[in-house]
């Protein structure tokens, strides 16, 4: 069921917490770097005048809405009623926006009542979730993958404009969009794994397009499968760190930096 949350948007899904691939597998010809996929030594070395092909796909908006459901309507609309939203949005649930719709409610349904995820489905409750991640009197703030002039997704090189640079943050929370009617995030932590971030400027060689790409690393892979798309689109062994590029919509929480370089509270 998890598989039709993101096949209209990647082919298979690239998330923080877990990659699956969905019905229709991916071609052994297609590069890791072209999926936003690399080793933590590579991204480490990405220099000035670099050339990297890779799709920036472009956030469908009929599956991925911007806007939570206005707290008026919560109430009236509840997210765990799911027959009343397909009626009144005419969607059927055996099409295939439907599946993606359902596939996010399954999904949001197995997590519920977990301490380190949750499927928010207002502002409020992605605000407490992250707040409580943090800890008290912690400032935070959110950074995500940005591609303003390009509107049309296409495939093409990319130059780096400069190294990396390191996000500086002790604790991160990642958010994803999940497909359904109105914004969902997934948001989630992972205390037991640790993570890099960084930063990376690129501009489309084809399209002349300006990306400032979000790129979450984890430094430990042992908590994926042994037969995992990480470790055959990139070659490493289990355990390893494999980084990978947050796409539009992907948000990255951190904590707050002060004028010093400290971590406001």
């Amino acid at each position: 069921m998890c598989a039709y949350i993101q096949q209209s948007r990647w082919g298979y899904a690239v998330k923080d917490e877990i990659f699956r691939e969905n019905e229709t597998k991916i071609s052994h010809h297609i590069k890791s770097a072209e999926v936003g996929l690399f080793t933590m030594d590579e991204l480490l070395n990405f220099h000035v005048g670099q050339k990297l092909p890779i799709f920036f796909p472009i956030r469908n908006l009929s599956l991925y809405p911007p806007f939570f459901l206005p707290p008026k309507y919560q109430n009236i609309i509840p997210f765990i009623k799911p027959a009343a939203m397909f009626n009144l949005f005419k969607v059927p649930p055996s099409s295939p926006k439907g599946k993606a719709f359902l596939g996010t409610l399954y999904s949001c349904d197995s997590i519920n009542g977990e301490t380190t995820k949750i499927c928010a489905t207002s502002l409020d409750s992605m605000l407490g979730f992250v707040k409580k991640a943090f800890g008290p009197d912690v400032d935070f703030k959110f950074i995500t993958t940005t591609h303003p002039t390009l509107t049309t997704p296409v495939f093409q090189n990319y130059t780096v404009l400069e190294p990396p640079v390191e996000i500086v943050s002790v604790k991160k929370v990642p958010c994803h969009p999940f497909p359904y009617f109105y914004a969902i995030y997934f948001c989630h932590t992972d205390l037991n794994y640790e993570t890099r971030a960084f930063k990376l400027r690129l501009v489309g060689d084809g399209s002349g397009d300006e990306v400032e790409a979000v790129i979450v690393c984890h430094l430990d892979s042992k908590n994926l499968s042994s037969d995992h798309l990480v470790f055959r689109m990139l070659g490493v062994e289990k355990g390893s760190s494999y980084c990978h590029v947050f796409r539009q919509g992907d948000i990255l929480w951190i904590q707050q930096q002060t004028s010093g370089g400290g971590v406001a509270a």
